[in-house]
């Protein structure tokens, strides 16, 4: 793998976290994901005039992908309503690229070396080590939200991967899906509370400026990276992002991870290291 796709994917996995940490600063996460789809949206309106306009061809994947991104943000945020952010992160993050390098190998036909194959099974190991579970307590209903989370993460991963490495203007599907997304977003969080939306433009500004600007550019990246190699292994090293959640989860929100963290960071940076050199 090219050295400045490999790092550029870890940029966006670090943004990815920041963005999600957003999120769950703010007391309505639906409130919260639709202020940074609104900056999302003004951003995105600004480059449609420098983008080519889709082809016809195109319009159907954007309906669907407007589908399933709308879907994970419906249970990421039932996740972060009812789990802990160091568990709902990992689980939703960890099991997408085992679904994407299922569905890639099943479906897409993709070809994957023994070594590529370990790799990714090592940072999506680690991805999960560091959800800490405890013995004896019953699973959360964040669990189950943030499992089908990973599902719908896996599914637009895939139809996104698709359309850019095979039907092509990357740029152009990009600006479109981000600014058709951020107007479904925008609809649903002022839907659920129009005054305290209203309010929170003003109040939580930084979420939307912050969260919209990071969330657009570690996804432009990686659907970028997609053109470069295969979709599982921009997936799985997506989710390295996991390492910065950990992070933030212990100096912003004060959640205890344990020793589990340092076993997940030996599995991830081992994947890292594994496909790095592939």
């Amino acid at each position: 793998m090219a050295i400045e796709v490999f790092f550029a994917v870890l940029l966006a996995a670090a943004l990815h976290a920041g963005w999600n940490s957003l999120v769950k600063i703010n007391a309505e996460p639906i409130i919260a994901m639709g202020l940074i789809m609104v900056c999302i949206s003004i951003v995105a309106l600004a480059f449609i005039p420098f983008v080519a306009f889709p082809p016809d061809q195109m319009w159907p994947w954007l309906l669907v992908t407007l589908v399933l991104h709308f879907g994970y943000k419906v249970f990421l945020v039932k996740a972060y309503a009812q789990g802990d952010f160091g568990q709902v992160y990992p689980i939703a993050r960890g099991s997408g690229p085992l679904w994407v390098l299922l569905a890639s190998l099943v479906f897409l036909g993709a070809e994957f070396t023994q070594v590529q194959v370990i790799g990714i099974l090592l940072i999506t190991g680690g991805v999960a080590i560091l959800s800490h579970f405890k013995r004896g307590k019953p699973l959360s209903a964040g669990f189950y939200y943030a499992l089908v989370t990973g599902l719908w993460i896996a599914s637009y991963t895939i139809v996104d991967g698709y359309v850019v490495s095979q039907i092509g203007h990357l740029h152009s599907f990009v600006v479109w899906m981000f600014f058709l997304d951020g107007i479904v977003a925008i609809i649903w969080a002022y839907r659920y509370n129009p005054k305290v939306f209203v309010a929170s433009l003003t109040q939580h500004w930084f979420v939307a400026v912050g969260g919209g600007a990071m969330s657009m550019a570690s996804y432009w990246i990686c659907l970028w990276a997609m053109t470069q190699v295969p979709i599982a292994i921009v997936a799985a090293l997506r989710e390295t992002s996991v390492l910065f959640g950990a992070l933030l989860s212990t100096y912003m929100f004060k959640e205890t991870l344990g020793r589990s963290r340092w076993i997940s960071v030996a599995f991830i940076c081992s994947g890292l290291v594994l496909i790095k050199l592939v």
